[in-house]
């Protein structure tokens, strides 16, 4: 059923301008079809059990399933309706269109059963009659004269038949013809040998026996019409009425076409919510058809250059399957908008959380060269050197505490090494390539791809809310195709078990927590016994004569240098 209402959807809204294109075909799982792929519109009903104190007994199967049945029923049935809605009127102009003309241009019904009984019976039975083979029987010197006088004569009865009926087609002295005193031809005799002269049985028995067939031929049409309530057959055209074969019968063509005018009047006798109510014109047909002078052919008819009744009908429920095809999409793009705009703030946050711990990160490793090298804290045993770095970040190193000799009281200060500082960021880089930058690039790219796809759900929403035709169907299949391939985010995404919200908090924990990288790597690099892991432990003697070592100006010892 899904694909039969796409398949139709395709026909009446989107081929006008797409037909045949590949990367314009509806997609099952889209917009149009029962899903949670991105049918965003769903959420007025619930995706997800509720319970609660004031729930005491749920039904979960019952609440999951809400949305989806709300979806169906408040946004798709309308659409479904105004698609059937346009789809019959389709098929009622085919059919009317076709009643109209079906017949070599002729309506298929009766228009004139008197006029018609001539043609489609009389004049083919005739005309069979002098093609067969009853006039080959006479003498060869009568065949052609008598065929004259039966064509004369069948004219007169049939065209002209109160002018010929009393009159003598002999026009010559028909008395003295009749007194044997004049000389004639055989036209004149044929001619005054007809029924209103003087009967010639030769003449009589081929008229006799056309009037038979013809009699035969209307009585035939006359039964056709009436076994199919004035509505010709489906023949296969032979000439001859009598031996023409009924490939469909008029009252199957009768039947059908007047179950396709009763649909309006059904549809709207079933009609039991304001969306199923279809438009006045397409309700009104039979009325316009009973009141209308034109009647039954006034529904094709078009008058002073404006489309015909039946053109509107299918213009007005084509603009109503649009409208609630625009409906459906411009529900699902506000929503799809609201969804995505939600994403790339949490995103955004995970992002901003990443920069945190970096920043926190490279202040902590900054902090730590600070402490190693120089602080006028009072404690100058916990520092390489001995006073601040000159300009060119050399100092010298702190070698030990000044002492005052108790004899001579002599104040004797200790010279240590010319240090030659280097600071980087050796240490805390390789934690953020190897823990932060992973998470960082694939964050930076869901950003990007977030925020294209909000510059894309407004241009589509643009496009939906304007005024061309061809874009708003354009911009539907887009739409469409993009949530059948799961190319929007969608609410689970941010709230699911695997949503971007659960990542969020993940990373703020794992990152910014009081066990997360930046407190648990900055109490590494403080605190630890051992040097490498423990280089900015100023407590550790042991860290400080490294550093001194590493950084000795004259003798720089590049192995003691601390590592990560």
């Amino acid at each position: 059923m899904k694909k039969i209402f796409l398949t139709i959807l395709i026909a009446i809204f989107f081929a006008p301008s797409f037909a045949g294109a590949q990367a314009n075909t509806l997609l099952r799982q889209g917009i149009f079809d029962c899903n949670q792929n991105g049918a965003y519109a769903m959420s007025v009903g619930s995706l997800g059990a509720t319970g609660g104190v004031y729930v005491p007994v749920a039904d979960s199967t019952v609440e999951l399933n809400t949305g989806t049945l709300l979806y169906k029923e408040c946004v798709l049935r309308e659409v479904i309706i105004r698609e059937r809605e346009a789809a019959m009127a389709g098929f009622t102009k085919k059919a009317a269109l076709s009643i109209q003309t079906g017949r070599n241009g002729n309506p298929q019904y009766v228009v004139n059963q008197g006029q018609e009984l001539l043609t489609q019976a009389s004049d083919p039975a005739f005309l069979g009659f002098l093609q067969g083979g009853a006039l080959q029987t006479l003498n060869p010197a009568l065949q052609g004269p008598i065929t004259r006088a039966m064509v004369r004569y069948y004219e007169g009865e049939t065209r002209l038949p109160q002018a010929t009926s009393l009159k003598c087609p002999y026009t010559g002295d028909l008395l003295g013809y009749q007194n044997g005193q004049v000389r004639f031809t055989i036209a004149d005799f044929l001619a005054a040998s007809a029924p209103q002269c003087n009967p010639v049985f030769a003449l009589f028995l081929a008229q006799d026996i056309a009037d038979g067939r013809i009699a035969q031929a209307v009585q035939y049409q006359t039964d056709q019409w009436n076994w199919n309530n004035g509505y010709y057959s489906q023949t296969d055209g032979a000439i001859d009425p009598l031996r023409r074969r009924i490939l469909t019968p008029g009252i199957n063509i009768q039947q059908s076409f007047q179950t396709i005018l009763d649909s309006p009047v059904r549809q709207l006798e079933s009609a039991n919510d304001i969306g199923q109510m279809i438009n006045a014109l397409y309700a009104g047909m039979t009325t316009q058809i009973i009141s209308d002078n034109q009647g039954l052919s006034g529904l094709t008819q078009s008058i002073g250059g404006q489309p015909s009744y039946i053109d509107r009908v299918v213009q007005e429920a084509s603009r109503g399957l649009r409208d609630a095809a625009t409906n459906v999409a411009l529900q699902n793009l506000l929503a799809a908008q609201r969804v995505e705009a939600a994403y790339l703030q949490i995103v955004n946050a995970i992002g901003t959380a990443l920069t945190t711990a970096i920043l926190q990160l490279r202040s902590a490793e900054k902090q730590c060269w600070d402490l190693i090298i120089y602080q006028n804290d009072g404690k100058p045993e916990r520092h390489v050197c001995s006073g601040p770095l000159a300009a060119d970040n050399t100092c010298t190193s702190f070698a030990g505490a000044c002492t005052i000799d108790p004899t001579t009281g002599q104040q004797t200060c200790p010279t240590g090494a010319a240090l030659k500082i280097a600071t980087s960021t050796a240490f805390s880089q390789p934690i953020i390539s190897s823990q932060i930058a992973p998470i960082a690039t694939s964050t930076v790219a869901r950003i990007q791809a977030s925020q294209n796809a909000l510059g894309l759900i407004a241009k589509l929403i643009e496009a939906v809310t304007g005024t061309s035709l061809d874009a708003q169907r354009l911009a539907i299949v887009q739409l469409n195709n993009l949530v059948a391939q799961k190319l929007l985010h969608i609410q689970p995404d941010i709230d699911g078990p695997n949503g971007v919200q659960k990542q969020l908090d993940s990373v703020q924990t794992a990152m910014l927590g009081s066990e997360g990288l930046i407190l648990s790597t900055v109490k590494l690099w403080a605190d630890s016994e051992t040097v490498r892991p423990g280089w900015c432990n100023v407590n550790n003697p042991a860290v400080l004569e490294a550093w001194k070592k590493c950084w000795d100006k004259n003798n720089p010892d590049k192995a003691a240098c601390p590592t990560p």
